[in-house]
């Protein structure tokens, strides 16, 4: 038989209870471990529910160098004499968490006020200060330095065991279950290590994921304390997991610290890849100064340059710009063809191949859209409503029986009809200067014989009849063609000849409600002015859409920066709006057409990603709180059911929409200089003990902060974000443009 089998009845029952045992006994270690002796500052006056007021001596103030505004304190009932605690509902077994939040009248003050004024008339005509020993005795001095000091109560540590056989652990509660008006505690400054605990303390309860911390800074109480080797100034740090798939606020005056937080959160976040946790998040940053792109005086590194860190980053950041870059030579340019590819002449067997022939045609569109939304004018209203799309055409001929020779025709025509708006829109590209190719247009077909006979009779559109026989035109005189042909329509023998041809085909004009909305943009001149300054984002030798490049990138896990310090902020504005849009319909896409993983079974959800908008009071205002088609609003509001999170930043948290302030779950606040922000921030969470030196320290970097798995705010001076230089000869990114064989080639 085995020694257990030979063992007696209990043995194992025994062990495993001296094993619960031990691990009480450790995590009530714990516990105690928070206090110290040494750094014991007074006695407990008050408790209630929700505020302690505490005495303190001035001796004990200067052994633990000092008690600052939002000083966290522990008010316990152990003493330095007492037997361990083996009873966990001793009620030495829970410490009390506070926070100095000012100061409280003693009951003493007033005979104690009117000594001190006597004694401060006294010592008037000397050059002694009043506590000098020549001035005063010391048992006066002794009653004068009892001050009283006012806290609330953060909570309540204790231990507990999560489930039975489970191990016990340190647990914080953000209350007190209890008070006794008859009890006193002794309240001590933790410092060093005990500190260290308190600050970093997060939850990881059963069923959460492990956290990952990463260094931010280190806790300041004061910008008058500057010595990083104070007992006080230990490490803090965060947990890039409370990131994902939440919303997270920078609030800061300009140069107070908000980009260098910026850069530590995506450092964080982008280190997740690495082991332990091997989790890849998606970053989208948005730069409109240029300076998480870029180096510069300024700071110590961009965040492009994390990928210089280890061999293993070097594929994983992409940036992208308007324009080159002579320290970023794998940059990205952010411009493609308006024109799109040309349609083939005959209707394709799948009409939704022409989507892969017209795609950057249909982006162009939407960007000059965009550049035209908010004017009134009918004229531009018809122009931007003009359909250029394949839907329109596949929809006319869904119901086309190909099989019989009218539903063959009934699909040609419509075709033609299709093919014409592309012609007649390219041709405004082209007038309208777009950079267009050495080739002519095809316009084979697209006007029929009756229709070039009456324009031979025009003495402006019979210099047109011959290019359009031929089928080849260049694009130069398609322009002008254009041009005329929206003047023409409007006479009578055109109008004629349109009447003519619905009678005879059941009703429908030659001219169809869209080509008349492009052929309006020759109305007037203002349309034309506004196009021309999209084009900046053309480019003829792009085959693909930098769009689709960056979201693809994203939902990868890659770290993607958009530098739009240049070109013209309305442009860069819609260019953003058009990248996140894309990004949250491919995350919208995963969510409602979830793929299954193969050897689990388990439903994947959207990848986690997370998008940086800057200056958020112009892009979340508080007047759009309605406005569903802001993109913006939508990701913070509906982007945590899809995997993305937004990190947004603003000196103006008065300015946003309420809701979405709300629902944040990570917040950072540096310097605001005024009370119509801060009372904007003390609705919040515990910002009302902060908000004084919110407004009153313009100290760069000491930034507040509470973060989703924290239970209470904590004043830290940041790190500053490091990152390796750029090496001299730069160029381990893919090149601007694709070449062919890494897209998608299409069959022209």
């Amino acid at each position: 038989m085995t020694t257990l089998e030979n063992a007696e009845p209990g043995f194992l029952k025994k062990v495993s209870n001296d094993i619960a045992a031990d691990n009480k006994s450790k995590a009530l270690l714990e516990l105690t471990s928070l206090i110290k002796p040494d750094q014991y500052i007074g006695d407990l006056l008050s408790l209630d529910y929700d505020s302690a007021d505490i005495l303190i001596h001035d001796s004990h103030k200067t052994r633990v160098n000092g008690v600052p505004h939002g000083c966290l304190l522990i008010a316990s009932r152990i003493t330095p004499d007492d037997p361990p605690i083996t009873d966990l509902m001793d009620s030495r077994a829970s410490l009390l968490l506070l926070r100095v939040s000012g100061s409280t009248k003693l009951n003493s003050d007033i005979d104690l006020d009117k000594t001190r004024f006597e004694i401060v008339q006294r010592s008037n005509d000397t050059e002694q200060n009043y506590d000098d020993a020549q001035q005063t005795d010391q048992f006066t001095l002794n009653l004068l330095r009892y001050a009283g000091v006012k806290c609330r109560i953060l909570g309540t540590f204790r231990i507990y065991q999560p489930e039975q056989n489970d191990e016990w652990q340190l647990h914080f509660g953000a209350d007190i279950d209890n008070f006794y008006a008859g009890q006193g505690m002794k309240i001590y400054k933790p410092n060093r290590d005990a500190l260290q605990k308190i600050v970093n303390y997060r939850s990881n309860g059963p069923g959460q994921i492990p956290p990952t911390p990463t260094q931010i800074g280190r806790l300041r109480y004061s910008a008058a304390i500057k010595e990083e080797t104070t007992p006080e100034s230990v490490p803090v740090k965060i947990t890039a997991e409370d990131f994902i798939a939440q919303r997270t606020a920078l609030f800061g005056m300009t140069r107070t610290g908000k980009s260098n937080t910026t850069k530590t959160i995506a450092a964080a976040l982008f280190k997740l890849r690495q082991p332990p946790s091997k989790t890849r998040v998606g970053q989208l940053i948005f730069d409109p100064n240029g300076e998480y792109a870029n180096d510069n005086p300024q700071d110590q590194g961009c965040i492009r340059n994390l990928k210089y860190e280890s061999p293993e980053f070097a594929g994983e950041v992409h940036t992208y710009g308007s324009f080159e870059h002579p320290y970023d030579r794998g940059r990205h340019i952010t411009k493609f063809n308006f024109y799109g590819a040309y349609e083939p002449t005959s209707p394709p067997s799948k009409e939704e191949e022409l989507n892969r022939y017209l795609h950057t045609l249909y982006q162009g569109k939407q960007i000059i859209n965009d550049a035209l939304a908010e004017e009134g004018a009918g004229y531009i209203k018809a122009f931007c409503n003009a359909d250029v799309s394949a839907e329109g055409y596949i929809k006319a001929v869904s119901n086309a029986d190909v099989s019989t020779t009218e539903g063959r025709e009934r699909k040609y025509s419509e075709y033609t009809r299709f093919r014409r708006r592309l012609f007649v829109y390219r041709s405004i590209l082209a007038e309208t200067g777009f950079q267009h190719d050495d080739g002519t247009a095809n316009v084979k077909g697209l006007f029929s014989k009756k229709l070039r006979d009456l324009m031979s009779e025009s003495d402006d559109m019979k210099q047109y009849v011959g290019p359009l026989e031929s089928g080849d035109m260049s694009w130069e005189v398609a322009g002008n063609f254009t041009k005329e042909l929206a003047r023409w329509i409007k006479e009578k023998p055109f109008r004629d000849f349109d009447s003519d041809y619905a009678s005879s085909h059941d009703g429908r004009n030659w001219s169809d409600v869209h080509l008349l909305g492009l052929l309006r943009f020759y109305d007037d001149t203002r349309a034309r002015s506004i196009i021309q300054s999209t084009r900046v984002w053309h480019d003829l030798s792009s085959t693909a859409d930098y769009a689709d490049q960056i979201v693809s990138q994203v939902r990868q896990g890659k770290l993607v920066i958009v530098d739009q310090l240049l070109g013209d902020p309305d442009m860069n504005r819609q260019a953003a709006e058009r990248i996140v849009r894309r990004l949250f319909q491919e995350q919208q896409r995963s969510f409602s057409q979830p793929q299954v993983a193969p050897d689990t079974e388990e439903i994947i959800k959207p990848p986690p990603v997370i998008v940086y908008a800057e200056e958020a009071h112009t892009l979340l205002p508080r007047a759009s709180e309605d406005d569903n088609s802001n993109i913006w609003a939508r990701i913070a509001k509906e982007g945590a059911k899809f995997n993305i999170g937004m990190v947004y930043s603003t000196q103006e948290p008065s300015s946003l929409q309420p809701n979405i302030l709300k629902n944040t779950e990570n917040w950072f606040i540096a310097h605001l200089n005024n009370t119509d922000e801060t009372n904007q921030i003390r609705k919040f969470n515990d910002f009302n003990d902060f908000t004084n030196s919110i407004i009153n320290v313009a100290e760069a970097g000491l930034i507040k902060i509470r973060t989703r798995s924290s239970y209470y705010t904590i004043p830290v001076q940041m790190d500053m974000f490091t990152a390796p230089p750029a090496p001299p000869q730069e160029d381990d990114q893919v090149n601007s443009h694709p070449r062919p064989q890494e897209q998608d080639e299409l069959p022209f």
